[in-house]
């Protein structure tokens, strides 16, 4: 069965709402000196998702693990995010810093 047109178009993205509230919490982390700030929703002491800000500084840029676990790469001072493709080099590079 073949996938349709527009279908294989759409890309995941992140609304303009959604990237307001994560800078704010991205804010919040770099005010603590945070290199990682996680967000858990839970109901029951059973983890429902979780969202995930990582400053990436050697890059200029956040990366956002999504609750759905896309990886979003948001730029400092950009208006908006883009899909990361995350290799296991990258994943690395990042949990050294």
């Amino acid at each position: 069965m073949k996938k349709s047109r527009n279908r294989r178009r759409r890309t995941a993205k992140l609304t303009t709402k959604d990237i307001s509230k994560c800078k704010y919490f991205m804010n919040i982390g770099k005010s603590m000196n945070a290199h990682k700030v996680e967000l858990k929703f839970q109901r029951n002491y059973n983890t429902m998702g979780s969202v995930v800000f990582i400053d990436d500084a050697s890059h200029k840029q956040t990366i956002i693990r999504w609750y759905d676990h896309r990886y979003y790469a948001l730029r400092f001072g950009a208006k908006e995010v883009k899909p990361l493709n995350m290799t296991l080099a990258k994943w690395k590079s990042i949990n050294i810093d």
